[in-house]
């Protein structure tokens, strides 16, 4: 009797969208792939996406000049420059965004960040990004099972390839997570996307880290401004030492490096355990804006309401700091 090959198909059912966390896990996710105003986008390029994803290059969207200075301050991007592209993929207002990347959710992130400051409403993060929802697609067990059988094959087993090859075919549309060549769509209406009001309400400008900077050298005890970037993710060893009411705390100690994600709440709150939540806290890194971003996006997550990632790099950092 003849094997019959047989597709696993998900009961899909779409989750409420109303309070979405910052970052969801790929269990809820995976039930919104290809639905109506559900759109999936890739923050980075990636040599596998989500099926049906778009792909932004949130790098593109940097609107600092080459001394950090930023020219829509404090937003990360110019409005004008997120609006085409995002009209371009044929994205709306109303749509539903999964934000994902490679990178522990850095750049998924820091576009997290650029269109909630430019007013979209509906948004998510992809804890884990691509990877996360392939590991749970029963279709991809099914294909690396397949893929393991051909490896297991000798050369006297070499006429059942054939049969495995064709189950692969059968099986490769079907896969949620897929090699990244597909052509984005190109949208032919123009300047469809409607921009909504601007929210900079977790971003910090040069003049505001100032301000802010001033606060704690005559006192505020209740800011701590934190280096998400420390000189030891820089060039390996600690250099030099940080004025009262700095901190150096690490991005790298939120991240799950095995899982490519941002590691599990009960660890993040014993991380961030001599962090009080009814303090102030302002981020910044001395690369870009990035992993401070991102280590905002994760303090939010935890449920800390007051904090600030500023939009600047280390140059504009060093020189705002010593103005007087």
């Amino acid at each position: 009797m003849k094997k019959i090959l047989t597709l696993v198909i998900l009961n899909i059912n779409i989750v409420l969208y109303a309070n979405e966390p910052l970052y969801t896990d790929a269990k809820l996710v995976i039930q919104m792939i290809e639905k109506r105003d559900v759109i999936f986008i890739g923050a980075e390029k990636m040599k596998k996406i989500v099926r049906g994803s778009q792909v932004i290059n949130t790098s593109a969207l940097f609107s600092s000049s080459i001394l950090g200075e930023m020219s829509c301050t404090p937003l990360y991007s110019c409005p004008l420059e997120v609006k085409k592209q995002l009209s371009e993929l044929g994205v709306k207002r109303d749509d539903f965004l999964v934000l994902y990347d490679d990178s522990y959710g850095v750049y998924a992130s820091t576009l997290y960040t650029i269109l909630e400051s430019l007013g979209h409403p509906k948004m998510t993060i992809l804890n884990g990004g691509a990877e996360a929802i392939s590991k749970i697609d029963p279709n991809q067990k099914l294909y690396d099972k397949y893929m393991q059988e051909i490896s297991n094959l000798t050369k006297k087993d070499k006429s059942l390839l054939e049969g495995i090859k064709k189950k692969l075919d059968i099986l490769k549309p079907h896969l949620l997570v897929q090699k990244n060549s597909l052509v984005s769509i190109k949208s032919d209406e123009n300047d469809s996307y409607q921009l909504g009001k601007d929210n900079i309400t977790f971003l910090l400008s040069t003049n505001d880290l100032k301000e802010i900077v001033n606060q704690v050298r005559i006192g505020d005890k209740n800011i701590t401004i934190v280096d998400t970037c420390p000189m030891v993710d820089i060039v390996g060893n600690k250099y030099g030492s940080y004025e009262a009411g700095v901190v150096p705390f690490s991005w790298k100690k939120v991240i799950d490096i095995e899982n490519n994600s941002i590691k599990s709440k009960e660890k993040l709150n014993t991380i961030f355990s001599f962090f009080p939540k009814e303090k102030e806290y302002v981020l910044y890194c001395m690369e870009n804006s990035n992993k401070a971003l991102f280590m905002m996006t994760v303090m939010r997550q935890l449920g800390y309401k007051q904090v600030k990632a500023f939009t600047g790099n280390w140059s504009v950092w060093t020189g705002g700091k010593d103005e007087q």
